[in-house]
């Protein structure tokens, strides 16, 4: 085997594990120890082939990422830029996928699903937990507030 059908293989097992980004590729194939000119040849393969493209990766990432954590957009599109996609698009993926959904109701689904945890906790503890919870995955404190204080209650002097 060629050092290039190896290069090619190895992209390929890559890819069929899940869409990647094209430069997390590249930075997956150089790590493995192939050439710069080897590894763009592969790359630019791949891009032919219809297996790699950054524009596809990016509305899929976010797709998921908002479906399944929910989180503020502008975090997903900071962990697109993190994996190697242009700010441009990663920010383009991050504001215009499920556009209906707004900052608000990612945050109400984020909480959702933790909120059963807190439910036998006394008001002002699931409070502060379901408000340092939407906190920690991104959102705005204002916001964080608000959907803690809908879910739990308004916060009272005890509580803070």
């Amino acid at each position: 085997m060629t050092e290039e059908e190896r290069a090619w293989a190895y992209a390929l097992r890559l890819l069929s594990i899940r869409p990647r980004a094209r430069e997390e590729l590249r930075l997956r194939l150089l790590r493995r120890g192939f050439s710069s000119e080897l590894v763009e040849r592969v790359l630019t393969r791949a891009e032919e082939a219809a297996l790699l493209d950054d524009r596809a990766f990016a509305q899929l990432y976010a797709e998921d990422r908002l479906l399944s954590r929910p989180c503020p957009r502008r975090r997903v599109a900071w962990e697109l830029k993190a994996r190697g996609v242009a700010a441009p698009l990663a920010e383009e993926a991050a504001r215009s996928v499920l556009p209906e959904l707004s900052e608000e109701d990612l945050a109400r689904q984020a909480l959702a699903a933790r909120r059963k945890l807190w439910e036998g906790l006394p008001p002002a503890v699931a409070l502060r937990r379901a408000y340092s919870f939407l906190l920690r995955r991104g959102f705005p404190p204002d916001l964080a507030r608000r959907i803690a204080e809908e879910a739990f209650g308004p916060w009272t002097s005890a509580s803070e």
